[in-house]
């Protein structure tokens, strides 16, 4: 008998064991990484998994999280490899010029691709190209000069050009444009050196499939200093100089999540989440633009600054 009750009990506990082990391998698809690193590109599942990690990043506070966000991920980041401070060195900055946050830059590889739902993604100026397989090796040099040949796949927002569109409360949201804010050198005292502060204030939607799939308003504080050759002058990063910063604004539209911010010990060049918006994914839908009022303050070796922004 005694025999006969062990049996019973060894075979009930392999049935539970088996159980376990199929529950496991059941388990559902959404518990697995839809991350991964693919070669030299990151490797998303889908759409959604792509803009949810974007959007993580875009919300993470210092510069050293996202740095350990892309260590994490072993990758050679677009991030850690590029380098627009050529279309800062004059004195006039067009309100045409192209920025990418640094959750974008974060996500792409140094040759400004990845890989979503299998599919080879190449971000070039307000485009997402699909690219070949053929395709995916070739630099971003090489495929600049093809690039008419490629299916386009997603979109940032194209700046309109119209700047009677830009009063509309109805446009799209935000067109991609940079509207910057500067502290002249005159506002600085260190002696021996000129320096002036510069402020972006730009838009970064996604569109794949005709549906905007993230609308964020990022701020980018640059500090510069003007360096002078024989023959010219120009001005250059200057990452030596530490910066805090505060928020003192309003911003009054129900459409779009504000979060205030704060952050000490900046150098060189740094982005700031605003806003996201959280309206409506469809595009013929109206829209409500983000609306913004107040200034931003940064304490330096000497002193406070301040800097009034507005979006209209």
């Amino acid at each position: 008998m005694k025999k006969l009750l062990a049996l019973f009990i060894l075979l009930a506990t392999m049935s539970c064991s088996n159980e376990d082990q199929n529950e496991s391998n059941n388990a559902p698809v959404s518990n697995v990484s839809s991350l991964v690193l693919d070669g030299k590109m990151l490797s998303f599942k889908n759409d959604e998994s792509f803009v949810k990690e974007y959007s993580e990043i875009s919300e993470m506070k210092t510069s050293k999280d996202v740095q350990n966000w892309i260590s994490n991920k072993r990758l050679e980041s677009l991030l850690n490899n590029s380098d627009d401070s050529n279309e800062m060195e004059e004195d006039f900055l067009s309100d045409t010029r192209i920025i990418y946050s640094d959750a974008l830059r974060a996500v792409l590889n140094y040759d400004s691709k990845v890989k979503i739902g299998g599919k080879i993604i190449w971000l070039n100026e307000r485009n997402f190209y699909l690219l070949s397989e053929d395709d995916a090796s070739k630099s971003s040099k090489e495929l600049s000069l093809i690039k008419g040949n490629f299916e386009i796949y997603g979109q940032l927002l194209n700046y309109t050009g119209s700047k009677s569109a830009l009063t509309s409360r109805d446009v799209i949201p935000n067109e991609n444009r940079t509207k910057t804010f500067i502290n002249g050198e005159g506002e600085f005292n260190f002696p021996g050196v000129r320096l002036r502060h510069v402020l972006d204030l730009f838009n970064e939607t996604i569109v794949v499939n005709n549906q905007i799939q993230s609308s964020k308003m990022y701020l980018r504080c640059v500090m510069q200093y003007r360096s002078c050759s024989t023959w010219t002058c120009s001005w250059k990063t200057d990452n030596s100089k530490e910066r805090d910063y505060s928020s003192q604004y309003i911003a009054n539209d129900e459409t779009w999540n504000t979060p205030y911010f704060s952050t000490d010990a900046v150098t060189g060049s740094k982005t700031f989440l605003l806003s996201t918006w959280i309206g409506s994914f469809v595009l013929a839908n109206p829209y409500h633009n983000f609306v913004i009022s107040g200034k931003i303050q940064f304490q330096m070796a000497d002193g406070w600054h301040e800097t009034p922004i507005s979006w209209y």
